[in-house]
């Protein structure tokens, strides 16, 4: 009897130094993660400048998304959703309007970069950036190995623009799997979270918040990892080499 409940002893407390382990794992990996996280923001001018006094209207705050930096064609870029890069309405209208739209994009230290469109996908919601102004903090490696069902993931965004420097809010939560062209996640989102990235325990990215469910906002959207795979790694064998192993 003394034997077992000694190796019942041993059970539980290998299993707590396994938790304990895991648990500084992923904190670790945060803290990696967490250097790569941008607040997106549109800025937009209405009306032209006034050539006579040499003045502009100052630009506005338009919106504010999430992002982070990744590795494409071996050069930083910035991951984000497309309707937070790219707004077609908006844009026209201040076109239009003789004014001047664009995208600013920063860091946690304060650090403004002046970004532009590299390309995006309205379909599935992605868009890639780069920067005018800067070299980008350290990008996210993409996992070799999509989701499975029921693992836990993390989601570190700005929503509502709330981050500053060390502090990044940092969420928890489920995959669910894909349905119709979207991969699901117990997630809790808010504006601003859009464009923000799921990463494994390793830190590695597996996913990008785009949306939120209608009916339950602790269900949140993101492109698949299949379709951010493709969007970054669009060129190569090695594009196929995954497609063939695993199908849409």
């Amino acid at each position: 009897m003394i034997k077992f409940l000694n190796i019942l002893l041993a059970i539980f407390i290998c299993s707590i130094i396994n938790s304990c382990a895991l648990q500084t794992n992923v904190v670790k990996s945060l803290h990696g993660v967490k250097k790569s996280i941008l607040k997106i923001e549109t800025w937009a001018r209405l009306g032209p400048c006034d050539e006579d006094s040499a003045s502009c209207v100052p630009p506005e705050l338009i919106s504010m998304g999430s992002g982070a930096v990744v590795l494409y064609k071996n050069k930083k870029a910035v991951l984000t959703a497309a309707h937070v890069c790219k707004q077609a309405s908006f844009e026209n209208f201040v076109k239009l309007n003789e004014g001047h739209f664009f995208l600013k994009a920063i860091d946690r230290d304060n650090k403004e970069y002046i970004i532009e469109v590299i390309k995006y996908d309205n379909s599935q919601d992605i868009c890639l950036l780069s920067s005018l102004s800067g070299d980008l903090p350290p990008y996210l490696k993409i996992s070799a190995k999509k989701p499975e069902y029921g693992e836990i993931t993390y989601n570190l965004a700005a929503p509502v623009g709330i981050i500053d420097q060390q502090m990044v809010p940092t969420y928890q939560g489920f995959f669910f799997g894909n349905s119709e062209g979207r991969a699901f996640y117990s997630i809790p989102v808010a504006g601003g979270s859009s464009g923000s990235p799921i990463v494994n325990f390793r830190g590695e990215l597996v996913g990008m918040i785009h949306s939120v469910h209608y009916k339950f906002h602790h269900i949140s959207l993101s492109a698949t990892y299949q379709q951010i795979w493709n969007f970054l790694k669009i060129e190569g064998n090695y594009t196929l080499e995954y497609q063939n192993s695993y199908p849409r």
